[in-house]
């Protein structure tokens, strides 16, 4: 499966429930440092280190990891923020681990070192850094974290005032939001999570093949072009019709069996030069929408479409249909001025992928608002009665009942016109095919970034479809 994602109470929630089993809490700190010295051991293997302990789990992670690295060998010097004298509970019992002196954080501001090992404060800080601690953070270096970089929220994935930027993080049990939403994750460097003993129970997870792999739909040795869905894609005007090809291709390519453009009357000609495999069609009014509707799995619009009154009544009509619908752009702002007549029309098994503007033109402020990104996609897609994917960096995908996704297998050269609709097209060619939509949203998402990925600088969106049969051809060799 691929890695759950837990907020910090939820993590600690999970830990209680251990502890209230009978299990030693210090014993589980134990596994913790010592994961965290294996961890650094492994990756930076040579090096002086300076483990920085705070006066919570945290620093007591830091000090069992300080304990385990001496026996490896290494080079440690260990600072806290408080006099050991003060520390209490576990933490001060995993101090006692540590037989070498312990200086303060302003003796580490000066002591020479080649990497840190950062085990301040974890994903539950809720004020910034301050005084030394701050200082410390700013100065740069080579920096490996416990749990998340201290100085970022865990829950809201962002800097609470100056942190430290890691190299890498280890974490425990499951991610947390700021391993995987932005701007935190740009801090993280590369993210390990130790299996410590405490199992996690959650409806939100990180993005991988491993989560859907078994569901990747491919054709038997009985199937033909009917069985395998009908995609059909609205197409804009005459002079805006290249971005409908590019989602009509993308779902053909994806595994669509057939895929049909339907296009104005007066932009027929230009598709038909540009069209081979994808079949055309024409309409010019909703009556036409409605009957094209009838023989489709999945149905796209949006990708230039056109902001018109015509557009929102195409939309309405597929979304009175018994197909599925994907709502991209154009789709999606003409619909600016009254989300709410949207939203009474979509149903959980439809999908709509806005970008950061078009998420702000139907839901507001609602990610200004929201504690972070998943919880404003969850909370839009609860408000619109469908699939929501909200592209990004960091794309989170949400059904109405709170299952949610986080997908950061991308690149940003997917930064480029047409980018968004061969991700509309990849969704529906993958709906028409049968997958649910949450499922097929997250294999979109991953094979999009993954072509990206394939393509690296100099990509266009043209070259997204042309990866597809090699990743797919290697997925497939997964699963046969």
């Amino acid at each position: 499966m691929g890695r759950p994602i837990l907020t910090p109470d939820e993590m600690r929630a999970a830990e209680q429930a251990v502890f209230a089993t009978g299990v030693d809490s210090f014993e589980v700190m134990q596994r913790a440092g010592d994961a965290v010295a294996e961890f650094l051991h492994a990756n930076w293997p040579d090096g002086r280190i300076q483990v920085l302990c705070g006066p919570g789990g945290n620093g007591g992670d830091g000090f069992v990891a300080a304990a385990k690295l001496a026996k490896l060998w290494r080079d440690v010097q260990v600072f806290s923020a408080v006099p050991v004298a003060e520390l209490k509970g576990d933490v001060a019992k995993a101090a006692k681990l540590w037989d070498g002196p312990v200086g303060t954080l302003e003796e580490a501001l000066i002591a020479d070192h080649d990497l840190v090992l950062d085990a301040l404060y974890g994903g539950g800080l809720s004020r910034p850094l301050e005084g030394t601690a701050a200082a410390l953070a700013q100065r740069g270096g080579r920096v490996i974290s416990v749990d998340v970089p201290s100085g970022i929220c865990g829950l809201r994935a962002r800097p609470l005032g100056p942190c430290f930027a890691a190299e890498g993080t280890v974490t425990f049990a499951a991610l947390r939001p700021a391993h995987v939403l932005q701007p935190g994750a740009a801090f993280c460097g590369g993210v390990f999570v130790a299996d410590i003993g405490v199992p996690v129970q959650t409806r939100l997870m990180e993005n991988s093949p491993a989560l859907w792999l078994r569901l990747l739909p491919q054709p038997g040795m009985g199937d033909h072009k009917h069985s395998r869905g009908h995609l059909k894609v609205l197409s804009g005007g005459i002079s805006s019709t290249g971005a409908a090809r590019l989602a009509a291709r993308a779902g053909l390519r994806i595994g669509a069996g057939l895929a049909t453009l339907l296009s104005p009357p007066d932009a027929l000609m230009v598709n038909a030069g540009h069209l081979t495999a994808i079949m055309l069609q024409s309409i010019a009014n909703a009556e036409d929408v409605a009957e094209a509707a009838e023989t489709a799995s999945v149905l796209v619009a949006g990708p230039a479409a056109g902001v018109t009154p015509q557009t929102i009544s195409y939309v309405e009509t597929m979304l009175a249909s018994e197909a599925r619908v994907v709502l991209d752009a154009d789709a999606l702002t003409a619909f600016g001025d009254k989300p709410e007549d949207l939203f009474g029309r979509l149903r959980p098994r439809d999908l709509i992928t806005p970008h950061p503007g078009e998420f702000r033109r139907l839901f507001g402020n609602l990610q200004d608002d929201a504690v972070n990104k998943v919880e404003a996609v969850r909370e839009a897609a609860a408000k619109a009665g469908c699939c929501v994917l909200l592209k990004g960096p960091d794309t989170v995908i949400a059904e109405p009942g709170g299952g949610a996704v986080v997908n950061t297998h991308a690149t940003r050269w997917l930064a480029t016109a047409g980018s968004g609709d061969v991700l509309a097209g990849f969704a529906g060619g993958l709906m028409a095919q049968g997958v649910d939509t949450l499922p097929a949203a997250s294999m979109a998402a991953w094979l999009h970034g993954e072509a990206g990925r394939r393509v690296g600088a100099g990509l266009i969106s043209e070259d997204l479809e042309q990866q597809i049969p090699d990743i797919l051809s290697a997925l497939h060799g997964e699963i046969s």
